[in-house]
């Protein structure tokens, strides 16, 4: 993968992710392709970053603790909602279907 790719991979990730925090499914299936993505990437520190919130994920949405707009990502905590970055909103907002 080239350098810009893995960028707007990760970029499309902490999109899906800030969407589908909040559904098990779709939350766990996004830590998967972080997961994934860090390991193709060789990015071991992201990789373990992954694991750990993978294995979180059912403790989160069972105990109803998820920190609303967090990217995801291994250089954030776990455990900290954040305000979507606006060029992550902006990615959302394309992908979201226009309502009547």
């Amino acid at each position: 993968l080239h350098r810009r790719d893995v960028a707007r991979a990760w970029h499309l990730l902490e999109a899906l992710h800030v969407l589908g925090q909040t559904h098990l499914l779709p939350h766990a299936r996004t830590h998967s392709l972080m997961l994934g993505l860090a390991w193709r990437t060789r990015d071991f520190a992201e990789w373990v970053g992954q694991l750990f919130r993978l294995l979180l994920v059912p403790l989160g949405h069972l105990l109803g603790r998820l920190p609303l707009g967090n990217s995801g990502r291994a250089s954030v905590s776990a455990f900290l909602p954040m305000e979507v970055p606006p060029d992550l909103m902006a990615t959302i907002r394309q992908f979201q279907s226009p309502c009547s």
